[in-house]
């Protein structure tokens, strides 16, 4: 994994972890990681997706087979208490499976697999989004911030810092130029290079944090959809992934 801008970086990224400034302090909002590198598996390109969860939270997943992004419904969500950190989890894989679990990493806690296009399909796209309206309850960043591999923090305007709640949402394309091209707010911040030997092409992924206007809502917790992958349009009823953390009987 590098950092490219435009050229790659001689070095790799295992990890970033998506923070916003909260009570004098970084909120840990999410966690983004990539399968190991060659010497594990070389073929397996898939990116892991794990909100942070306060004390006592609940952790929420739901599975939506046929949904367009830009719509709202009721869905129903299996749910397990007093969560810890990764057990929630939202898995991207390389061949175009989306699965969570939503406890501890048992069979029972895994929810039904959605499948779409590949990671490393040329269509490339919108694939998921990190959202928080109220960071009250998640754990503090216990250490000063790092901007060194291979574990980096990625700063995210909070809920009052300018927007109504914070929001950070994930691209993923094989061209890191026709990325930029097809989407401005990559024009000029860096994009993470993901290579695989099993793998056709380089896989890149972008992140921006939009603007939401309104105002803030207190309702603590941490969002994350994703599943429908490269090459699906937001008004097309497609499979959708979701998992949330929040306190006991509340959803972010």
């Amino acid at each position: 994994m590098m950092t490219t801008q435009p050229g790659p970086a001689p070095y790799g990224i295992d990890s970033i972890r998506i923070v916003a400034a909260h009570k004098g302090g970084f909120a840990q909002v999410a966690h983004l990681s990539w399968a190991r590198p060659p010497g594990s598996r070389e073929d397996d390109s898939s990116l892991y997706i794990r909100p942070f969860v306060g004390d006592g939270w609940t952790a929420y997943g739901s599975v939506n087979r046929d949904v367009a992004p830009n719509s709202t419904t009721e869905v129903q969500a299996d749910r397990h208490r007093n969560a810890k950190f990764g057990e929630l989890k939202m898995s991207l894989h390389g061949s175009g499976q989306t699965h969570v679990f939503v406890g501890p990493h048992r069979h029972r806690y895994r929810l039904p697999p959605v499948n779409g296009r590949a990671l490393h399909d040329p269509a490339g796209g919108h694939l998921a989004t990190i959202t928080s309206a109220d960071l009250t309850g998640l754990p503090l960043l216990a250490r000063p911030l790092s901007a060194t591999p291979p574990d980096i923090e990625f700063v995210a305007p909070g809920p009052g810092e300018g927007t109504a709640q914070l929001k950070v949402v994930l691209y993923v394309g094989t061209n890191e130029s026709a990325m930029r091209e097809r989407y401005p707010f990559l024009a000029n911040t860096y994009l993470i290079r993901f290579d695989r030997p099993g793998l056709p092409n380089p896989v890149f992924f972008g992140m921006n944090c939009p603007h939401v206007p309104g105002p803030r809502k207190s309702t603590p917790g941490v969002r994350v959809v994703g599943g429908w992958g490269p090459g699906a349009k937001q008004d097309e009823p497609i499979p959708v992934v979701s998992i949330w953390a929040a306190p006991d009987e509340s959803t972010p």
